[in-house]
């Protein structure tokens, strides 16, 4: 389970670095990094929720790691996805599925994990046509979207 120091972390920089040595990455590597607001209103048609998240992506190599926070769901979380390619505004396939390793389901939820992507993948997620998606009992066709951007 994750500590409290490391919630505390969420939204910093040293977050991203914290969660790649955890994930056994070398700390001299140049990842590609990737963000995103996670809202209702992002989803295509806009979903009306208190629920808001965030998710922070880095690529090495063809190894793709993430942590994703999620909060105030009007239900229990049910999927965690990445759909793509698709713009904002648009709806798309599910590309990966990031499984359903959130901390204990309760008003606050935290997941992070490691996937390996193929070339096609990571240039589809490098344009900024890959979108997260969190599923929830009560909206189980999406409660909050990002779409993902490279910020460095």
């Amino acid at each position: 389970m994750l500590t409290a120091t490391l919630r505390r972390l969420l939204g910093s920089g040293g977050l991203l670095l914290l969660i790649l040595v955890q994930l056994g990455q070398p700390a001299r590597a140049e990842p590609e990094l990737y963000n995103g607001v996670l809202r209702g209103k992002f989803l295509a048609p806009p979903v009306e929720t208190q629920g808001l998240g965030t998710v922070q992506m880095a690529v090495m190599g063809h190894e793709l790691s993430w942590i994703v926070s999620f909060y105030d769901l009007e239900g229990s979380p049910v999927a965690v996805q990445v759909h793509g390619p698709a713009g904002p505004g648009e709806n798309a396939a599910m590309q990966l599925d990031l499984g359903k390793n959130w901390a204990p389901p309760g008003h606050y939820n935290i997941m992070y994990g490691k996937t390996d992507i193929n070339g096609d993948q990571l240039a589809t997620l490098a344009s900024g046509k890959w979108y997260l998606l969190v599923r929830s009992e009560a909206h189980p066709e999406g409660e909050l979207r990002a779409q993902l951007q490279k910020f460095n």
